[in-house]
């Protein structure tokens, strides 16, 4: 952003539990991370000018929000440097991967016995691009002002943890990805169905516990 006064700064907010997502923006460009008002988020901030330029060059040409675009293409114009327009997305693309982290969620729907992977966003255009590369659908989230691309079909959930094998995830939604594969392992045993007091059964209620330790707040 550039303030009215004229000067300019990086600013993101996570949720507490990803702080490690923070500090390694900070060890590469520099910047404060502080607790905000409410404790349960934390707030990061770069403003000098050399922070700023590094960090430009990094994400020049590869940021596709169109806000962040303007934003970015405003501080490009008051450093006097090239501003770049991302290329068509791939698949073998990082983009995704760090949008993941911040809009994204994996969840578990015990009724439809479903795995889901989402990402929200205002802009219907930016997941549209998503479907023919990755798969799933785009919905208009109910009673929010917001759509959200969807992948549901096991097919689709295997191919995007392939994804996430190649680009990993900073954030702790990372533990629910790789727990995954073993949700698909003992639903193929049906240790859902199995008695309590079971191997299959208590692995199935050890799978539950870890799976719900890591649940979006």
């Amino acid at each position: 952003m550039i303030s009215k006064k004229g000067y300019t700064s990086l600013e993101i907010t996570i949720q507490l539990r990803d702080v490690r997502c923070l500090n390694i923006i900070k060890q590469k460009y520099g910047g404060s991370i502080k607790v905000r008002a409410n404790q349960n988020h934390l707030r990061y901030r770069l403003h000098h000018k050399k922070g700023l330029i590094d960090l430009i060059n990094g994400v020049n040409g590869l940021i596709r929000n169109p806000i962040r675009l303007l934003q970015l293409a405003k501080i490009c114009d008051k450093y006097e440097m090239p501003f770049f327009e991302p290329k068509p997305l791939t698949y073998n693309n990082g983009w995704l991967i760090g949008y993941f982290d911040t809009d994204g969620s994996i969840y578990l729907n015990l009724v439809s016995d479903q795995l889901f992977i989402t990402v929200a966003q205002k802009n219907k255009l930016l997941l549209d691009s998503l479907v023919p590369l990755y798969g799933g659908k785009v919905y208009l989230s109910k009673g929010k002002e917001q759509f959200k691309w969807t992948v549901y079909r096991k097919s689709e959930i295997i191919n995007m943890l392939n994804y996430f094998k190649i680009y990993k995830p900073r954030s702790q939604k990372f533990a629910r990805l790789q727990l995954a594969y073993k949700y698909y392992e003992l639903r193929s045993l049906k240790a859902y169905k199995a008695s309590v007091n079971s191997v299959l059964g208590k692995a199935w209620k050890e799978f539950l516990i870890k799976w719900e330790s890591f649940e979006d707040k």
